[in-house]
């Protein structure tokens, strides 16, 4: 009675555990590195960045291949314009979003709700004032900054696959 209670334990075990190994692989699995919105990854070449932002635009620099897109929208935020750098071998390499600053709380809350709190710190001049904000993913380093000079205004977010994974230190 007692061989029959075991086998009976041990094909339950396995029913359980089978799917969930299944569940573990199939979203364990290291998946593309997001660049920061859904559907862009590091590596990702200039057709399949153009298939998800649309129209862009190079900006003529011979030292890299910097790309701008206008007129996108990140979720229902629009941003006025993404540049982006592809390198030949690399694919995508950084991202940089700007946005109107009065969207910047919004922006900056949702990065704390998906990230934790980030490193800030702010920069002050006679002329200019930048204030930073800084996080470090694993995957990618993103870096916010609000920058106030005399005559303008602007909020910017930039994005780059990180080279140091913070359970390194």
């Amino acid at each position: 009675m007692r061989g029959s209670t075991d086998g009976l334990i041990l094909k339950e075990i396995r029913g359980v555990l089978f799917p969930l190994l299944v569940c573990l692989l199939l979203f364990g699995v290291a998946q593309p590195s997001l660049a920061c919105v859904e559907g862009l990854a590091w590596g990702m070449t200039l057709d399949q960045v153009k298939a998800h932002l649309g129209e862009t635009q190079s900006t003529g620099d011979s030292q890299r291949q910097r790309y701008i897109a206008h007129d996108v929208k990140l979720d229902q935020i629009p941003v006025s314009q993404v540049m982006f750098d592809l390198d030949q071998d690399k694919g995508l390499r950084s991202l940089a979003y700007e946005f109107n600053v009065d969207d910047m709380t919004e922006v900056l809350a949702s990065l704390r709700a998906r990230h934790g709190q980030p490193v800030s710190t702010s920069i002050e001049d006679k002329r200019h004032t930048e204030q930073l904000w800084v996080w470090n993913t694993g995957d990618d380093l993103i870096t916010a900054v609000k920058s106030d000079s005399a005559n303008r205004q602007q909020f910017l977010i930039s994005y780059r696959p990180s080279r140091l994974r913070p359970e390194m230190l």
